[in-house]
């Protein structure tokens, strides 16, 4: 899809490291210590060997994650890898049709789809995350009775940040203040959301991209490591900024049993 929020489109980079690469990467992470792992995008169902990688995660004894639009979370997937993964999340911003639309998500029926593909996953066993990011075009809607008939294990909200050469070109229109995130907070603080302000975001996750190096989103803007491949966990970590502190307080410290 075309969100034009998205955090990490990496349009720039054309091909991404090989399946043997990423095995050698997920296996120096868990002898690192790394006990959870979330695959994400873009759209990481577009990877081929995505199943692989779940599996190759799980036998490594990792907590195993996702993060998707949904359009590759079909029964024939949940089927095939389900037992390898913990968690599935969701893409949802709105339940307003027009609204997703707008956003770059779908062509219509991408609530309904999110909605079904939530019955799918739920059926399976799986835990279910609803990520939705908050913008200008939807800091006033109120998504309670949503997302209590969807009934998340659990439900995260993100204020719309912008990063210069991944979203900024789009995002100018659809960024909203502090104060309008916190109304779209208070309105659904009953549903006990997992809430993420833009300074919660910055510098508080451990985040690889395509090719293989940790980066991470200072001053709206990414900074990247060296290739972990060629340096290793340790040395690649170091070259940037990781507050484990905010990493507690947004949060990130759960599902680990």
């Amino acid at each position: 899809m075309k969100c034009k929020y998205c955090f990490a489109n990496f349009s720039n980079i054309k091909k991404s490291l090989s399946k043997v690469d990423w095995f050698e990467i997920i296996l120096q992470l868990t002898d690192f210590g790394m006990k959870k792992v979330n695959f994400v995008g873009g759209e990481p169902t577009l990877c081929p060997f995505l199943g692989e990688l779940f599996v190759f995660s799980k036998k490594l004894g990792l907590i195993t994650g996702i993060v998707s639009n949904g359009t590759g979370i079909t029964q024939l997937f949940i089927e095939k890898f389900g037992k390898f993964i913990n968690w599935i999340g969701l893409s949802l911003d709105s339940g307003n049709e027009l609204t997703q639309k707008t956003l770059g998500r779908g062509k219509g029926n991408y609530v309904r789809s999110i909605i079904n593909k939530s019955i799918m996953i739920k059926r399976a066993g799986l835990k279910l995350k609803i990520n939705s990011v908050i913008t200008h075009t939807n800091f006033n809607e109120n998504m309670s009775k949503m997302i209590e008939n969807i009934n998340p294990d659990r439900w995260k909200i993100f204020q719309a940040l912008e990063i210069e050469e991944q979203n900024s070109s789009n995002i100018k229109t659809l960024l909203i203040s502090k104060k309008e995130f916190e109304q779209f907070v208070e309105r659904h603080q009953k549903l006990n959301p997992i809430v993420e302000n833009n300074d919660a975001m910055i510098e508080s996750y451990i985040m690889i991209d395509p090719l293989g190096r940790f980066f991470q989103n200072s001053d709206n803007f990414y900074a990247f490591s060296r290739p972990i491949l060629k340096v290793g966990i340790f040395n690649a970590l170091n070259d940037i900024q990781y507050n484990h502190s905010k990493f507690i307080k947004r949060g990130g410290l759960y599902a680990l049993s």
